[in-house]
Parts: C-alpha cells; structure tokens; sequence
C-alpha cells in the first residue's frame, strides 16, 4: 500500500511503524531486566530485610535535618521507586521541608536495583554510577537541608538526630501494609510476612502495570524520535542548545537522549540511548557525561509534579536539581576529561 502514496506520506509512514518496531524492541530489553529485579524486590520488601537495613542507617537523619522516621520513605526508595516513597511518606506527619528533603536525596538514589542493570545494559560502569550517585544523594540532601533550613523552615543538619527507627518502621508497615508500596517485616519466626498467594498477586498486579506503563511510553517515544529524525528536528535543537551543549562538554549526537532522559525518566532515556547506539554509538566521553547528568537529574516533569502534589517545594525538586546536574556535569567534564 505504502507503494502508491506520495514520498512524503510514505517516509512519514515508514517512519512511524519503523519506531513502533523499535519500541517493541525496546520495551522488550527493558521488561526482560525490570521485572526479574521487581519480582526479586517484592519478595525481599516481604522478609526482615527492609527493618534491618532501616534500623542501620536511621541514626544518619540527623546529617539532613530529618528525624528518624524519614527513614522509611527513604530506604524504600532506594529499592522501589518514586510513588513508593510518597506512599510512604503518606504515613507520618512530615512539613514541607522535610518532604523536600527527602525527595532531593531519593531522586539522586532510588531503584537502585533496576537501574544498576539498565545502566550496565547501555555500557555504563554500573559500580561506579552507584557510588557516585549515593555520594551525590549525601552532598545533595546536606545542601537541600541548609537551604531548606533558611527559606522553608527546616531543621538545620546535625541540629537533631531523630530516634524510634523501630517505631517508625513498625507503623509504616501497619499502615501502608501490603500491595506494591507494603513494607511490612516477617514476624513471630516467620521467614515472610505474607503468604504466596498474597505475593504472587502483588507480583502478577504490578508486573502488568510495568509492562503497560513501559509500553505506553516506549512506543510513542520511538516514534516520536524517528519523526524527529526525519524532520531533522535534532538538528535544529542541537542548533538552538549548542551553548547548553558546550557547557556540559556533551557532543550534538548525546542531546536527544540527554533530553529524553531530562523529561521522561533514567529507563527512557537509556532505552532511546540503546536504540541510537546500535546505528551510531556516542563517544566514551559523551556516555559518560549522558549518564552523569541523567543520573543526577531525570523525569523532572513528572517527579516536580508529584512531590509537589505530596507537599514539598516544586522549585527545589525542579530549579535546584537541575542546577545541580548542570554544574556536575560541568565540572565532571572538565575533571574528567581536561584533554577534551
């Protein structure tokens, strides 16, 4: 059919099912690494693991002006995601300042699982991005909490250190309880504290919810792209943004998925960055620098919106974290790579 219309509609076509084919592909790289891990997660989430773990890094708060109870939120994010860490949240009385807080500290570091692996998928030393994105969370959440402290009305860092981790940790797990966002801890000897039954419906409920959100997405994303190509869009972005570019130290070709990532989330970014590498993979140095900022600042739309929505300050999870990814991006560049 394609055949018998004119050049125009024919490249827009080709170009369309050419970015639905890549979407698929796409969407299948990143379920075949998102759902194992998720599986691995809710099962974990379901033993003593998370009170533990919560109990070792509670006494910490304090180095952010937070009191123990933050642990929660926080800990979950690292092994969950953003709307796990609101649900979270939902369960203690926290101001704006400590909402804000937390959210600046868990967008540095949270699914660390999932996007360990997603990182090494597209070439990036997973190991690496890790430690560098836990010192971020740290040197982010100190600043968030000084800044916090003078203009939201915070708690300075050091000036408390919050206790009853326990205590929080056992509330939380009351009152969030079980499905996707349940913390709750094994009790009275039991090796989980839900039965199979419970957790292969948590595990089969949330699996296809990944695979509809990742579809809805990717699909239209890779669309979107080849169209972009095709009407050389990049170009004229690369065009307008080249002093954003120079300053990063990023080349051209990196833009688009340092963009996609920027607005859309770490997952998206790597699946587009995937999908461009196999025609014309970016420089070591531009990888490296992609994943430096995405790491730092990604789908910034969306995580604005809803730790807004849960109460914390919109210009601190937006202007602020993008500051900050632009000047380590910057400075990663020029530490980096002083030859470049």
């Amino acid at each position: 059919m394609t055949d018998i219309l004119p050049g125009k509609e024919k490249q827009f076509l080709t170009a369309v099912g050419s970015g639905a084919l890549k979407g698929l592909r796409t969407a299948r790289m990143l379920l075949v690494i998102i759902i194992p891990i998720y599986i691995a997660v809710v099962v974990l989430r379901h033993t003593g693991l998370f009170v533990w773990v919560a109990g070792k890094v509670e006494p910490a708060m304090g180095f952010f002006g937070l009191s123990g109870e933050a642990v929660v939120p926080i800990v979950t994010g690292v092994f969950s995601d953003e709307y796990s860490v609101v649900a979270a949240m939902s369960v203690f009385a926290l101001d704006k300042a400590q909402v804000t807080i937390i959210a600046m500290i868990i967008l540095c570091f949270h699914s660390i699982p999932v996007e360990m692996v997603v990182s090494q998928k597209i070439g990036l030393p997973a190991l690496k991005f890790t430690v560098f994105r836990l010192g971020l969370a740290v040197l982010t959440g100190i600043v968030c909490a000084w800044l916090a402290a003078a203009f939201l009305g915070g708690v300075a860092p050091w000036a408390s250190f919050g206790g009853g981790a326990e205590a929080a940790v056992a509330s939380a797990a009351s009152d969030v309880g079980g499905g996707v966002y349940g913390t709750g801890a094994a009790s009275g000897g039991a090796v989980f504290d839900a039965g199979p039954a419970e957790m292969l419906t948590e595990i089969g409920l949330g699996a296809l919810s990944l695979v509809f959100n990742i579809l809805r997405v990717i699909i239209p994303l890779m669309i979107g792209i080849e169209l972009m190509l095709l009407y050389r869009v990049t170009e004229m972005l690369a065009q307008k943004l080249k002093p954003f570019c120079r300053l990063l130290g990023i080349g051209h070709d990196a833009l688009l998925p340092l963009l996609i990532g920027l607005l859309l989330g770490v997952t998206y970014g790597a699946g587009a960055l995937s999908e461009m590498n196999r025609t014309k993979p970016l420089p070591p140095r531009d990888m490296t620098l992609l994943g430096v900022f995405i790491f730092s600042c990604h789908g910034i739309i969306e995580t604005t919106y809803l730790f807004a929505v849960a109460g914390g300050s919109a210009i601190f999870v937006s202007v602020l974290r993008l500051a900050i990814a632009v000047l380590v991006t910057a400075a990663a560049s020029r530490i980096l790579f002083r030859a470049g």
